[in-house]
């Protein structure tokens, strides 16, 4: 599922200010399902409520174009086609929808849809409801299992690609900035989609909590939003188990929900022949974004909106079909997998295809016995303009550096440091001499992590992605998947076959640029024949 490529001409239309509406607005009389629970025994009770379309604020919370896990990143990305119809939908309805990224709202400067938010009247917010409950269950905000992610990364900056962003829509990001928007226009009910949860539909300034206690009428859409996620196979605890008790906790002490689907489908806004939701992956590894691993790894499958579906899987990354294997348990998964999954009901695709890439990690290598730091390279060459074999090194960027990252600082990859090795930005080559007793080249290949050391990688640290290859005589030998800030560092031992002559440490973009591709060739070097 990559939504890309087909949206961000439109984004660019809408910071023009010339996208025409969507559809005809069309003011609709609702009557809402309120779902709530019973605090003691979490007895379900159904309450009807009417409500005029045009009275209704939609608020999509934290729709964010990265994570620093990487599931929680696709579960994002696996909501937003479902997202897109729902917020189309109440646009047409007459509806006031407001996209609210928080941490990254200021990335938004020139869109009107942000800028006209400077214009709303101040208004003081009341505080009529005290809003209190017990802490909201909240599995660590990690849905990798075992191979947990860091949560230093905040290298998000801006909202998913694939989020459309209608020309009435509003960006405001303070309560106050909320609550003038419904004062202004009148509204008296706000449906929360979005992220994560307990955390930010909760806790942020514009979010649940806040606006509940300023007296709004607030609804959870509970097919719409994600809890900030943890993943233990071991004790059938899922993605899917956390966001139920997520919601479950809300309509117990906090607010009602609806499903937003059941709710436009009523009055003929959703079509359910319509295929939105792919089949969610925990953990969730991609090919830009590998789940990398030593022990076997449990996989678990779950298509939540489409019950009765029958999820179809490939492990050899052929495309799935309905005479795919069938996932009836979780898949253990023992070496490297490119899996692909779809869910079909009665012969018919009812979910999209996703795919998880699993890449298995080899033993740790031995330490070198001479460095690569003790030698000189025949040809070196770098991130910059080539003439002949000079290099004019671009900005911010140096030639290899000897135990050090190419910034100047610690080798630093997955939180250690290392004391040898090369720092190097990619593109770059190093080419070294081999000698007959040389028996193997060592070295821990990853993204350098200076980044992480300033505000947490703020808006930038989901852009280095690194490709680290191997050739001897011109052969490809060894390869890593593609690294990221704070993946485990990738092992090389890779075997000198008698005669070699030349080995090269190729350091490579993964395809989508070299933005911040500083790598570190930590304890890089070769064992010598005994």
């Amino acid at each position: 599922m990559n939504p890309v490529d087909s949206v961000l001409p439109f984004r660019f239309l809408v910071l023009l200010g010339v996208v025409a509406a969507i559809a005809p607005v069309t003011a609709h009389g609702l009557t809402l399902e309120l779902q709530r629970r019973n605090p003691a025994t979490g007895a379900i009770t159904l309450q009807k409520e009417d409500v005029d379309s045009k009275r209704v604020g939609v608020i999509a919370v934290d729709v964010w174009n990265y994570h620093w896990c990487k599931t929680a990143t696709m579960r994002v990305d696996a909501i937003v086609p479902r997202m897109n119809k729902a917020l189309d939908a109440a646009r047409a309805l007459g509806m006031t929808v407001m996209l609210c990224p928080s941490d990254v709202v200021n990335n938004y400067v020139g869109y009107p849809q942000r800028e006209v938010i400077f214009l709303l009247p101040k208004i003081p917010v009341p505080s009529l409801v005290d809003v209190t409950c017990p802490p909201a269950p909240d599995a660590g905000g990690c849905a990798c299992g075992r191979e947990r992610c860091a949560g230093e990364n905040f290298g998000w900056d801006g909202m998913h690609p694939g989020l459309i962003i209608g020309e009435s829509d509003l960006m405001p990001d303070t309560q106050a900035e909320v609550y003038s928007i419904c004062k202004q226009r009148g509204l008296t009910h706000l449906i929360y989609v979005g992220f994560h949860t307990q955390a930010c539909l909760l806790g942020k300034s514009m979010g649940l909590r806040g606006m509940k206690s300023a007296g709004m009428h607030c609804v959870l859409a509970r097919d719409m939003t994600d809890a900030h996620p943890g993943y233990d196979p071991s004790r059938d605890f899922t993605p899917e188990l956390n966001t139920e008790q997520v919601v479950e906790h809300f309509e117990k002490y906090i607010a009602p929900t609806i499903s937003f689907e059941k709710e436009l489908t009523k009055i003929g806004k959703w079509d359910t022949r319509w295929v939105v939701d792919p089949v969610r992956i925990a953990p969730w590894g991609t090919p830009m974004r590998p789940h990398l691993f030593e022990q076997p790894i449990t996989v678990t499958l779950a298509a939540p909106w489409q019950p009765g579906a029958e999820i179809r899987y490939t492990r050899d990354g052929t495309a799935p079909s309905t005479n795919s294997m069938l996932y009836t348990k979780p898949l253990v998964v023992a070496d490297t997998t490119h899996l692909r999954t779809a869910a079909f009901r009665d012969g018919r695709t009812v979910c999209l295809e996703s795919e998880g890439s699993y890449v298995r990690m080899g033993a740790l290598p031995p330490a070198p016995d001479i460095a690569i730091g003790e030698l000189s390279p025949v040809r070196s060459v770098g991130f910059g303009h080539s003439y002949g074999e000079k290099v004019r090194y671009s900005a911010n960027t140096k030639p290899p550096q000897k135990d050090k990252s190419n910034r100047g600082f610690d080798l630093r990859v997955n939180r250690t440091t290392y004391l040898t090795g090369m720092g190097v930005h990619a593109p770059c080559a190093l080419i070294y001499e081999t000698k007959p007793e040389y028996e193997r080249f060592v070295a821990l290949a990853g993204a350098d992590e200076y980044l992480i050391s300033i505000s947490h990688g703020s808006n930038l640290s989901q852009y280095p992605s690194i490709v680290f290859k191997v050739f001897i005589d011109g052969k490809e030998s060894a390869a890593s998947p593609v690294m990221r800030v704070l993946s485990p560092a990738w092992r090389f031992d890779v075997p000198i076959p008698a005669g070699s002559r030349f080995i090269s440490l190729v350091t490579m973009d993964a395809g989508d640029g070299s933005r911040e591709d500083f790598a570190d060739w930590a304890n890089a070097g070769f064992v010598v024949r005994k």
